[in-house]
């Protein structure tokens, strides 16, 4: 597992750090920090899904190419 020190977990310290001086605009960080690393979570996840799709779909159409070579019948 592999650490992150992006923009949202600077928010999130960020936070941590202003809630003394500002309890909204701490409120205000903490909520884009967990957004953007929720959205950031999504989008990867759905690369991920994507790519995952593509290698079945190459897998699928390898399989049926070597079956249709040697004549091998689907039913």
């Amino acid at each position: 597992m592999k650490v992150k020190l992006e923009m949202p977990e600077i928010l999130v310290l960020f936070s941590l750090f202003m809630y003394s001086q500002s309890f909204w605009f701490s409120i205000i960080a903490f909520s884009l920090g967990l957004g953007s690393r929720l959205i950031n979570y999504l989008i990867e996840y759905g690369a991920e899904m994507k790519k995952t799709e593509a290698l079945n779909q190459n897998v699928e159409e390898f399989s049926s190419a070597i079956k249709d070579m040697f004549g091998v019948n689907k039913d």
